[in-house]
């Protein structure tokens, strides 16, 4: 896992998990490991395009994006309690 802690640009993105904690994982393509960003519970995340979502009713639950991959701008002042924003779209 890879820790998100400044403003950063992930491309080919192919999905993001997100849970009720305010911590987000996106999972790049070609890359091993997730690119985790912890912020808080109220913080500002917007993800747009999104095809499907599985495990609508648990605590992690997965998006996938509408077309092949995300594209996500994210703004991180460190390792944790961020407020955002986070936006994601498919280009």
């Amino acid at each position: 896992m890879t820790r998100i802690i400044q403003s950063t640009r992930l491309s080919r993105v192919q999905h993001i998990i997100g849970s009720g904690t305010g911590v987000i994982d996106f999972a790049v393509d070609g890359e091993d490991d997730y690119y985790t960003w912890d912020g808080n519970e109220d913080a500002e995340w917007e993800i747009e395009d999104v095809a499907s979502v599985q495990n609508i009713d648990e605590d992690r639950f997965i998006m996938y994006p509408e077309g092949e991959f995300f594209v996500c701008e994210i703004e991180s002042q460190g390792e944790e309690q961020n407020t955002g924003p986070v936006h994601c779209w498919c280009e």
